[in-house]
């Protein structure tokens, strides 16, 4: 598994999701908390996104994603729709041992298939994406993944 953590992947559905606008808000505020912390985030709907960048290919968005995905140090997933992006991007990890944190709600039922993912670290269920944000902050302090800066010094 890679040990020093700076790039950081945030996975999550953009097709077929409700709430767009909302979710899509939890994945750049889960990019904004891991920046704060000192990682280096993609949020990829910020590149490929089908709605505000809609002459991205699909051969693109996979090319694009792919390396993204395997060139991460870490990958954060939000498991709170069905995705064949979010399962892809998960398989790509995997293979690569990349560490993984999955993110979903107390009551949804999420496959066990990706929960058993051996490269996973952490597993989040939370009650709403403040909640979410806050057990993220503390499992990436608490597993010592924020980079060493003189600025974070006192975070530990």
């Amino acid at each position: 598994m890679k040990k020093n953590i700076n790039k950081i992947y945030i996975s999550g559905a953009l097709t077929g999701i409700e709430n767009t606008e909302t979710t899509k808000a939890f994945y750049e505020a889960i990019g904004s908390l891991c920046n704060e912390l000192g990682f280096n985030s993609y949020v990829p709907h910020l590149n490929t996104d089908p709605i505000t960048h809609p002459n991205v290919t699909p051969e693109e968005v996979y090319q694009t994603d792919k390396h993204q995905v395997t060139q991460a140090d870490l990958v954060i997933a939000y498991l709170g729709y069905n995705s064949f992006g979010v399962g892809m991007e998960l398989a790509f990890a995997a293979m690569e041992n990349i560490p993984i944190i999955l993110l979903y709600e107390h009551n949804k039922t999420v496959s066990r298939f990706p929960r058993g993912i051996p490269t996973k670290i952490a597993e989040i269920q939370f009650k709403n994406y403040d909640d979410a944000l806050i057990q993220l902050r503390e499992i990436l302090i608490n597993l010592s993944l924020i980079p060493e800066t003189d600025d974070n010094k006192d975070d530990r």
